[in-house]
């Protein structure tokens, strides 16, 4: 028996698929260990031998602040600017140039949105299984982002999570 297919009907068709794609990535996030995200701030965890870090570990750790040397190390590590690493922290540049010495801790705010930063650079080193890739991938307007650079996206958690979802989606071949 011939099925006559109109345009409407395959285009509720690939709507599905598209949907039923999204909420697949939705649920399907990819695991990368905290000590990834804390080596990208060259952050030691002292306590990792006694017990499993989890992530109310991480969470004292953002509410006691992580050290501005942890922000430069990041910062260096995918060549962006003071302006652009206080941009993702969402403070000024004056703010960030106030900070007195790297010993200094940042505060809860700056410290969540560190960790947010070093956790996607390395879900996205994770990903492209090369650094020089997932650097130029941060960088660079991405298609599935609506031509949005991903590092840009950081400062709020609604672009966090789009920029962790379409990793996620790339690691398991559900995005082109």
């Amino acid at each position: 028996r011939s099925v006559d297919w109109d345009r409407n009907d395959k285009w509720r068709i690939l709507t599905r698929q598209m949907t039923l794609l999204y909420s697949v990535s939705q649920s399907m996030p990819v695991m990368i260990p905290i000590s990834a995200a804390y080596g990208v701030m060259k952050y030691k965890i002292s306590s990792m031998a006694s017990h499993t870090y989890t992530l109310l570990d991480v969470h004292k750790d953002i509410q006691k602040g992580y050290k501005l040397s942890c922000a430069l190390a990041v910062a260096k590590r995918i060549g962006i600017s003071d302006q652009q690493l206080a941009d993702v922290l969402g403070v000024s540049i004056r703010t960030l140039q106030r900070i007195p010495d790297q010993g200094s801790l940042l505060s809860p705010h700056m410290s969540d949105r560190l960790y947010r930063l070093a956790h996607v650079i390395a879900l996205a080193e994770y990903v492209w299984e090369n650094e020089d890739s997932a650097h130029r991938w941060l960088h660079e307007p991405q298609r599935g982002l609506g031509g949005a650079v991903p590092l840009e996206l950081l400062a709020s958690q609604a672009g966090f999570n789009e920029v962790e979802n379409l990793l996620g989606c790339i690691e398991y071949g559900l995005y082109v």
